[in-house]
């Protein structure tokens, strides 16, 4: 499990994850089931208006990562979720500087009060899962840094 708050960078080094693995590695990012809306099977799940579904979907997620393992195959989920919401495997945060985290979301459009809830996230997961790759580097390096944890 890859975690880390909104714009730590997890969308964006699964490209570099995908191309720089060796062997057999899944890689997915709890997104990738989101409509570009972020709904899933039609339910408002990104919003904190969800949260009652939350769970659900991290109990949906928990069968996927089951499924895939059943396999053989090694598995990485990058996700925002922590330790206590999904209790399987071992934990990596994918972090980065507060300012940086800033600069993303305000690019996304997102509004202040999103931004000071990412970053009150960030502080949370830095608490609950303190081994972490930095994110605010290239995502070719965060990327080797995942892997290399990864093989550990």
């Amino acid at each position: 499990m890859v975690t880390g708050a909104p714009g730590a960078g997890k969308s964006t080094v699964i490209p570099e994850l995908l191309r720089l693995r060796s062997g057999q590695l899944v890689v997915m990012d709890m997104d990738e089931l989101l409509d570009d809306d972020g709904r899933v099977l039609g339910i408002e799940i990104t919003d904190t208006s969800a949260a009652a579904n939350w769970p659900a979907y991290n109990a949906l997620w928990l069968r996927i990562t089951e499924l895939v393992r059943r396999s053989g195959t090694p598995m990485l989920l990058l996700s925002p979720l922590v330790p206590q919401e999904l209790p399987e495997g071992r934990w990596l945060h994918l972090d980065c500087p507060d300012a940086v985290r800033r600069r993303r979301l305000a690019a996304r459009g997102w509004s202040e009060e999103q931004i000071t809830e990412a970053l009150e996230d960030a502080a949370e997961m830095r608490k609950l899962v303190p081994r972490s790759v930095p994110g605010n580097g290239t995502p070719e390096e965060s990327a080797r840094l995942i892997l290399a944890w990864v093989n550990e």
